[in-house]
């Protein structure tokens, strides 16, 4: 029997079908990644690791300040990285060891690629926010029932707004649309979308809609909560834990992390001198990458500062994963039980905990 519930059989095969296309067009930019081998295997990576990842400024930085390459000559061992918003269908074409994605996508992944998977890192926690325009009379997310709706993606964000929507609101929302008019956008024109009126709402990434942001054009609902937030104040055993639940969690081939487990522990010891840079550096990262924060005035920079400083800031403050986040992080899966986003008798993903270089 499937994991997945009915309701959302629509919204898993479309996003099947477009992690095919994808993978047939991906180049084959790694060796140990899933082709070649049979399900439950691994090939021995033999130092390096192959990873499909959206452009990401904390790793450029690690890169432009030679952090990661004194890293892995110290370590013997090398990240290989190639840019992708949707790194599922490099992943599931069998063309990367290591993708990022959200914890709650994480159950779909492992039965749309037929074989075990494993999180064993943590990076972002989910930001995402649900605006409107300024002068909207809609005050509260049930109140957009069949209203038009960007995002840049029927899974991720979606996913976990959707889950909200169907527990406080009674209403669908999914790759059809449900009780709503799903508009699928690219990332960076979400907010441009709903500022010019060919959409009600925004399930928006704060930093990519600073510019409707900074001038008031767009107008959080729910407080300003990113979702993640909103999980600590309505759902989480730990109200003062806002990192649940992940956006970018690491994720491989179970086999593959159990049969290249220094190349696995390599890569959270990198991820984490990643987010201790973004702490010691914040302002510099954001001044240096303003592109990937879609930064373009010194009002917007001042504003996203401080969002992070106010607001939200969505860094993970270690990559480390430990007992007590997986038992809040694995949380989120009683409600897509609740809400029919999963069947009641399906598994939590599988965690892989790896400590810390002494």
């Amino acid at each position: 029997m499937s994991q997945w519930a009915g309701s959302t059989r629509s919204r898993r095969t479309g996003w099947i079908a477009g992690m095919a296309l994808v993978a047939l067009t991906a180049s084959a930019c790694a060796s140990g990644g899933g082709s070649g081998r049979a399900a439950g295997e691994a090939d021995d990576a033999g130092g390096t690791v192959n990873m499909v990842m959206a452009p990401d400024p904390v790793w450029k930085w690690l890169e432009d300040q030679g952090i990661k390459q004194e890293m892995e000559q110290k370590a013997g061992m090398q990240v290989l990285t190639s840019s992708s918003w949707d790194e599922f269908g490099v992943f599931a074409g069998g063309h990367a060891d290591v993708i990022s994605a959200s914890t709650y996508e994480v159950p779909d992944l492992e039965e749309s690629i037929g074989e075990p998977t494993t999180i064993f890192g943590m990076y972002n926690s989910d930001r995402s926010i649900i605006a409107v325009p300024a002068g909207s009379p809609y005050q509260d997310m049930c109140e957009l029932k069949g209203k038009k709706i960007a995002t840049f993606t029927s899974v991720s964000i979606t996913l976990i707004w959707g889950m909200y929507i169907k527990d406080k609101c009674g209403l669908e929302l999914g790759a059809d649309g449900g009780d709503f008019e799903l508009v699928v956008t690219d990332v960076q024109n979400m907010a441009s979308l709903v500022d010019r009126g060919d959409a009600d709402a925004c399930i928006c990434l704060p930093d990519f809609a600073m510019p409707e942001l900074t001038s008031g054009r767009l107008r959080p609902l729910n407080d300003g909560q990113a979702a993640a937030q909103f999980w600590a104040k309505n759902y989480g055993s730990n109200p003062d834990s806002a990192i649940h639940p992940q956006n970018n969690v690491f994720v491989a081939r179970k086999a593959w992390v159990e049969k290249n487990s220094d190349e696995a522990a390599f890569l959270i010891s990198l991820w984490d001198r990643g987010v201790q840079e973004w702490q010691a550096h914040r302002d510099e990262i954001i001044t240096a990458y303003p592109e990937d924060f879609a930064v373009r005035t010194p009002e917007e920079m001042a504003f996203l500062q401080n969002w992070l400083t106010t607001k939200y800031d969505w860094f993970a403050p270690t990559a480390y994963l430990d007992d007590a986040f997986v038992k809040e992080e694995t949380e989120v899966f009683d409600l897509m039980r609740k809400t029919e986003f999963m069947d009641k008798d399906a598994p939590n993903p599988d965690f892989t905990l790896i400590k810390p270089a002494s």
